[in-house]
């Protein structure tokens, strides 16, 4: 078994799975039925673990009847309960099964019969606040609905519609959204209404992906990089002045150089980051600055992330982060030393004072972005509070 798939390499992993096997061959074609999962529920209900059925089943328990095959059911659950949990699905058979994006927070058992659980637990603090693991929306455990005849508590239908967003989807997804705004009237997100508008079009049912017009650039020209100012700071200027010029021609003299990167625009003194481009518009840009250079590691610090077109799309604000994640990625290699590792820090606007709701009208609020999305491309908590920075190690 391949070392990223050892559950031996995460300590916290391995010591919360105890001694449940590893399951050595997997299914091919994994099929959670309805009866299995029923039957899973039923248990967790008779000993008193409150579990939340998340995921495709968590949609065809708010509609109230199967729509189409799960390859898993999706619970998540309270770390605290999590043991006695485990030691059920144990006396079930159940074993762990090896993924590539397993922590100790998210993991997938399976049985011999081809059933998967997938878990996705959390940590609650004293005043009930999701503070570790995967970050639920405090107020996003309220649907209710039934697999089979057993009732059960799910995700409410907006915030399951919301975990839908900021990926490319398929058919399986729009299939999700589509029956839950149509049966609880929320409006349909923008990338589900291009694919829906697309499909009456006569254009053929598959995947969704983000249009190849848009385009994340390192503002290494002197127009790029005015267009990215103007952006971050809401200004009209219409030259650069002559030092940051300057400064920017050091960047790419002389000709035939390598292109530079975001180290190479804090060495010149220079901000860094990306600009987003629709086509040959400029609609986005994301800041990115170096942290202190006195810590073992290299940081490097998420500053500003702004949209000025197409701020209700999910998918660009994740397109962007993403493009800057693989930025700092890029710098990392050319600055790294002395097999120091890197990290990338940010302070979304949400979980200060309170939740954000399920389906924003925009994604860029507070020029900078919610945890949530931010949770979605990797980042964690640095420290257990709602007021924690989040982190990122590459």
């Amino acid at each position: 078994m391949p070392d990223t798939l050892n559950r031996s390499s995460n300590p916290a992993l391995d010591q919360i799975l105890g001694d449940i096997p590893t399951r050595e061959c997997l299914s091919a074609a994994p099929d959670m039925d309805s009866e299995e999962a029923a039957r899973v529920l039923q248990l967790a209900e008779i000993a008193g673990i409150p579990v939340v059925v998340d995921g495709g089943w968590a949609v065809d328990a708010l509609l109230g009847w199967q729509t189409r095959p799960h390859t898993d059911l999706d619970l998540a659950i309270n770390q605290q309960y999590l043991p006695r949990f485990l030691n059920i699905l144990k006396r079930l058979e159940y074993q762990f099964a090896p993924t590539k994006d397993m922590w100790e927070h998210n993991f997938v058992l399976e049985d011999g019969a081809g059933h998967r659980i997938d878990i996705h637990s959390f940590v609650r603090n004293g005043m009930g606040q999701i503070v570790a693991g995967v970050e639920y929306p405090g107020d996003s455990f309220t649907g209710q609905g039934k697999i089979d005849s057993t009732p059960l508590t799910c995700l409410a239908p907006d915030w399951l519609v919301d975990s839908h967003l900021g990926y490319a989807f398929d058919q399986a997804d729009f299939q999700d959204v589509n029956y839950l705004c149509n049966l609880f009237k929320l409006q349909m997100p923008p990338e589900y209404k291009d694919y829906a508008d697309a499909l009456l079009d006569g254009q053929p049912a598959g995947g969704w992906r983000l249009p190849e017009r848009f385009r994340c650039v390192l503002p290494a020209s002197e127009r790029d990089y005015l267009e990215w100012i103007n952006l971050l700071d809401d200004s009209n200027l219409t030259t650069l002045p002559q030092e940051t010029q300057n400064k920017l021609h050091n960047l790419t003299e002389p000709a035939g150089a390598p292109p530079p990167n975001l180290a190479a625009f804090q060495q010149e003194g220079l901000r860094s980051g990306l600009l987003l481009r629709d086509q040959n518009r400029a609609i986005g840009a994301i800041a990115i600055a170096r942290g202190k250079t006195d810590e073992p590691e290299h940081t490097w610090e998420i500053r500003q992330l702004t949209l000025k077109s197409g701020w209700e799309r999910s998918s660009l604000f994740m397109f962007l982060l993403r493009g800057g994640l693989k930025a700092v990625s890029n710098a990392r290699v050319e600055e790294k030393s002395g097999g120091n590792e890197a990290k990338i820090l940010v302070s979304p606007v949400d979980d200060i004072n309170r939740p954000r709701a399920a389906l924003p009208e925009r994604y860029d609020i507070g020029d900078i972005g919610y945890a949530s999305f931010y949770a979605r491309a990797g980042f964690r908590r640095a420290e257990p509070n709602p007021a924690s920075r989040w982190v990122l190690n590459l």
